[in-house]
């Protein structure tokens, strides 16, 4: 039994070494078969010697543009306004003039009228026969009493007594006042006017603490 194992494997010895040797005559063969690569030399590089450093000089790095420079917006003229000529204030006007002396076609003038409170309603005054005279009051000339523009009333005209004054009784005492509107001018003997109208006396009978009562009233002639 055991001669019979060591024959076994003397057997697959020498199988493995036959199978060893055949690969390797096989490869031998098969090296011969194909071309022996033919060696080629590698030239090797020659060097050459850089030449010495000269003094060239280095060209400046190039210049950089300036940016473009943005040019400021051209004030555009403005049209200039035409100044006008300062306009001249109007010239003031003149001052009043106080107006001309009235020539008036009557010899005698009047002054003009008062009026106060009384306890009569009545109207009254004197004639000068010199305005620049106060003792020049003149007797018997005559006075008529009426509405405007020498309208006459109903009542008869008076005449100037020694001391050159005249009076108009329009009502007694504890009457009541006689109100209206009354003038008073001078007239000649035939009732013509030969004076300026004196007036308006407005009798208004307001109470006597009242600064506007009108119960007496009085103009004056003079010439």
């Amino acid at each position: 039994m055991l001669l019979k194992h060591w024959g076994s494997t003397l057997l697959l010895g020498v199988t493995l070494f036959a199978g060893v040797l055949a690969c390797r005559i096989s490869d031998t063969l098969v090296a011969q078969v194909q071309p022996t690569p033919t060696r080629t030399r590698t030239v090797r590089p020659t060097f050459t010697p850089l030449p010495p450093p000269t003094n060239t000089p280095v060209p400046p790095p190039p210049t950089v543009a300036p940016s473009p420079t943005t040019r400021p917006p051209t004030a555009r003229p403005q049209p200039t306004a035409t100044r006008r000529p300062p306009t001249l204030p109007p010239a003031p006007p003149p001052p009043p003039q106080p107006p001309a002396p009235t020539v008036s076609p009557y010899e005698w003038s009047a002054n003009p009228p008062r009026c106060e409170h009384s306890g009569i309603t009545y109207l009254k005054g004197a004639v000068y026969s010199d305005k620049n005279d106060p003792g020049s009051k003149t007797p018997g000339m005559r006075i008529a009493i009426g509405g405007a523009n020498y309208s006459r009333y109903d009542i008869p005209p008076v005449t100037t007594d020694d001391f050159g004054e005249y009076t108009f009784v329009l009502s007694g005492p504890g009457q009541p006042a006689n109100k209206g509107t009354f003038y008073l001018w001078m007239v000649d003997n035939a009732g013509r006017p030969i004076s300026a109208i004196g007036g308006p006396i407005v009798i208004n009978g307001l109470p006597p603490d009242n600064p506007s009562s009108c119960w007496a009233g009085s103009v004056d002639f003079w010439k």
